[in-house]
């Protein structure tokens, strides 16, 4: 098991229709929707923290060669003792191996990589660019692109525009603008992976 995991405990089937009731940790503090919704968090701290236990989280499910696919605020979940835990692995992908790729295309396509958008295949870096979009919305209070009117829409603005990255007028340090960028590199090979991501130097300077 992962503390940065949502824990599932048990599933039960209602017999009159075939639905699935499934049960799982309880956190009662929300989503990391809710801090987005309200503007967005600007201390650097703050967002460490949550970056180091949703990285936490991520480096494992990448260790057992799980692609969540489904990356997004909402399906960040926080208690009130300041846990961040990854929930809903519903669309989650096994591979057989740590250099295999998924083909499939589900997920919530504003935080879908180009890789994902564009039909190639993809495997964790895809994760990686979930995360990226993620903490610049969490340190703006908004989404990183024009919100799309169509897919093909939201293709053109991912593909032909440069990476997203933090506003520079927003007093960001830049340690935290190259951690968002290594994140958020249209290149699947140069993205950096959970793992080494835990060893920036940004997150090693916040307080725990």
């Amino acid at each position: 098991p992962c503390p940065q995991i949502v824990s599932f405990y048990d599933a039960f089937v209602d017999p009159l229709d075939a639905s699935v009731s499934i049960v799982v940790e309880y956190m009662d503090g929300g989503s990391l929707q809710d801090i987005v919704d309200t503007g967005g968090c600007r201390s650097e701290a703050v967002l460490a923290n949550i970056a180091h236990r949703v990285l936490l989280g991520l480096s494992f499910l990448h260790r057992e060669r799980q692609v969540h696919r489904d990356l997004k605020p909402a399906n960040l979940l926080i208690n009130q003792r300041g846990d961040v835990k990854i929930s809903d692995f519903g669309i989650s992908s096994q591979l057989d191996n740590t250099s295999a790729f998924c083909e499939t295309f589900v997920g919530t396509t504003c935080y879908m990589s180009p890789e994902r958008l564009s039909g190639e295949a993809y495997s964790f870096p895809a994760d990686v660019w979930a995360f990226g979009i993620i903490m610049i919305e969490l340190a703006t209070g908004k989404y990183p692109y024009k919100m799309p009117n169509s897919y093909f829409e939201l293709l053109g603005s991912i593909m032909d525009n440069p990476a997203p990255a933090l506003p520079s007028d927003q007093g960001f340090s830049a340690p935290i603008c190259e951690f968002v960028a290594m994140c958020v590199d249209k290149s699947p090979n140069l993205r950096v992976n959970a793992k080494d991501l835990l060893k920036h130097p940004w997150l090693r300077s916040q307080p725990a």
